[in-house]
This record gives structure tokens, sequence and C-alpha cells, in this order.
């Protein structure tokens, strides 16, 4: 292997890993810090924000997350010769915490508060026993701002209005070493993209959970867009793949429309035991290289150059969240049905469209 690509892989197996040590530390930290909050303490320094929390199935969220199930096998991201499979076991494992900075509570019903999200998630094959990386990736932003304004009145459907503002967030998505090698094997004519690249999110939140266990129906409508305008989503070099492919990327919005209803009253379920249904609505760039396809007839591989060159994207879960009884604390692990429908999400092959997605999920919200 050339000695450039060996140098974008070893420094992104370093920044991962410490990354991942972040991660770890943070969970750490905000796990002890749980223990001692309490009514008196919602509010301060390295104090987690209770509002503007992502919601389950927000995609691009700091929840941590693994979740085993089946989706559509694709030459473009199988480790081994294609075989014709339609459906593969897969693995995802995603690590994700928001870093606590500050919070406080001011007049007539505002609250502010600073953190720092921070994601890190795994893509695995599952059809053989070395269950090898298909694709990682990072997130991270400099820092977000949260705004809550609660209403005070007697209309019980418009209870809150919540705001989540980052100015600037970065994305690095990288595939694995066995899937890079089986491409170059194969003599696929694109073995690596490099997706790298940062941006600001805004989001608003009409009745934002803001930590209750109550019966509540959310609304969330967010963008992103990317900050440099002069590059891509993605880059080509000329020794992983043909650079004519790349293609200036003119679309440097997504959008995305999330609900969230959560159920404490009623059939199967209790104050800590609350089910939820979570839905987002996705419509962002597809990357705009060609992926590889299969001729029905002849079963030759052959490049696809899709005419799209955005997606929308559905992602929906489906399950129960337990918390702890004293309603002061908010972490919760939650047991979820998961489907999703759209372009594959992933790294180098969001120009990939066609991809399903069921399985079972398991959330950790360490606030």
């Amino acid at each position: 292997m050339n000695s450039k690509y060996s140098y974008y892989n070893s420094k992104n197996y370093y920044l991962n890993f410490v990354i991942l040590l972040t991660l770890l530390f943070s969970i750490v930290y905000k796990c002890n810090a749980q223990q001692v909050c309490n009514e008196a303490s919602q509010f301060g320094w390295f104090v987690p924000v209770r509002f503007a929390r992502p919601f389950v199935a927000e995609m691009e969220s700091t929840l941590t997350k693994v979740e085993e199930g089946f989706g559509r096998a694709k030459e473009e991201y199988t480790h081994t010769k294609y075989k014709g499979t339609r459906m593969s076991p897969y693995l995802n494992v995603s690590l994700g915490t928001n870093i606590p900075i500050w919070s406080t509570e001011l007049k007539y019903g505002w609250f502010i508060g600073v953190d720092i999200p921070i994601a890190f998630h795994l893509w695995l094959d599952l059809k053989t026993m070395s269950a090898p990386v298909l694709n990682t990736d990072y997130r991270f932003a400099v820092g977000q701002i949260k705004v809550l304004k609660m209403f005070h009145h007697r209309n019980k459907y418009i209870k809150n209005l919540s705001i989540r503002f980052a100015p600037y967030n970065h994305e690095s998505t990288h595939i694995g070493d066995e899937l890079t090698v089986t491409r170059k094997e194969l003599g696929f004519p694109i073995t690596r993209v490099n997706v790298s690249y940062e941006y600001s999110e805004i989001s608003v939140c009409l009745n934002d959970p803001n930590g209750t266990r109550d019966n509540n129906m959310a609304l969330k409508v967010g963008m992103m867009a990317r900050n440099n305008l002069a590059k891509s989503w993605f880059k080509i070099y000329a020794n992983e793949g043909d650079t004519v492919y790349n293609r200036d990327m003119t679309n440097i919005f997504e959008f995305y429309l999330n609900y969230e209803w959560q159920r404490s009253k009623g059939w199967a379920v209790k104050d800590n035991m609350i089910n939820v249904l979570s839905a987002e609505i996705r419509n962002r760039a597809r990357y705009r290289y060609p992926t590889m396809d299969k001729d029905k007839t002849t079963g030759e591989l052959y490049l696809f150059d899709s005419p799209h060159t955005r997606a929308t994207c559905y992602n929906v879960y489906w399950g129960w969240k337990f918390l702890p009884k004293d309603r002061h604390y908010i972490n919760s692990v939650g047991f979820y049905l998961h489907g999703y429908y759209g372009i594959v999400p992933y790294g180098q092959f969001r120009n990939t469209g066609g991809y399903g997605y069921v399985g079972f999920s398991i959330v950790v919200d360490n606030f």
C-alpha cells in the first residue's frame, strides 16, 4: 500500500484513539456528576444541559447506540467477493456524549446552556468471523449554544421552544483497511474517498422534552450547511481513484424534520418506563461519484453514475426507555426496533441509494 494512503490512515487511527479516550473519560466523568445532580444543581459549570437533547432517531446525534440487524448488501461495501446476497448482518456501534460547559436560568422562563458534542461510529460486517470494519467516522463541534423558552400559560399543546446552534463542526469518515485492500485486489476504479468537511448546524424544537417524563409530542426542524463553499463534501486522490469524479458539490445544505412521542401513562408504561416513537426525515446531499453495480444478465460489475444529487432518508425507532426512579436523574437506557431507508449513511458510500436496514438497538443517553 502506498505511503500517502498509509500516512492518512495512521493519522486517522491516532485521532480516533484520542477521540475514543475523550469519550470514555467524559462518560465516566458525567456518570459520576450525575450521582450528585439534584434539584438545586441543575445549572452551573460542568452541569449537563437538560434541554435541546438529540432525539433517538436523529442520524447525526451524540447518543450511544449498539445496533445489530440486517441491511441491503452491495458490491461497494462488502469486504469479500460479492456472491449475490441481498441482505447481510451488520453491527453498528456509536459512542457519543455532550461534554457540559455551563448552563443557567435567566428571567421570564429563559434558559441557556453550552456544551461540546462529540461522537464516534463503527460499521462492521458480520458475515464472517473477522467482522471487518466497513467504515469509521467521528464528529465534533467546537461548542454549541442551547436556548430554551418555557411558555407559562394554559395551552397544554405548546409547552416550550428550544434552539440549538453549533457554528463550527467537523466530520471525517473512512473505510476500514480490509475493505480498502479488497477493493484494490478486485480492481475497483475507486478504492477510497476522503470524506472530510466542516459545517454549521441549527435546529428549533417545539415541546422539547426537557428531561421530563410526562406524555409529550415534540417536533424539531433543523438545517446544516457546509462552511467552505470552495470545497466539496469529499475528495478523491489520484492514487485512490479517478480524479475526474471530483465534481463540485453545489448543494451544500442538509435539512431534517424530527418527531418524537413519549408516553408515560397508560398501557405497558409507568413513570420510569416510557414508550417512545421517534422518526426522522432527512434530505441530504448524495455524493456525485459512481457506485459499483452488477449486470443482472451477465453478472459483470460496472460503474453506475446516478443522476440524483439529493436524497430523502427515513429513520424510525420504536420501543421503551428505562430511567432511574428518582425524577432528578434523566440518564436512560432504551431498547428499540429500528428501521431505515435511503442512501447509505456512512462515509464514502453516501453515493449509494436504495439502502434498507432493520434491526434491534440499545440506546444509552448519559444526558
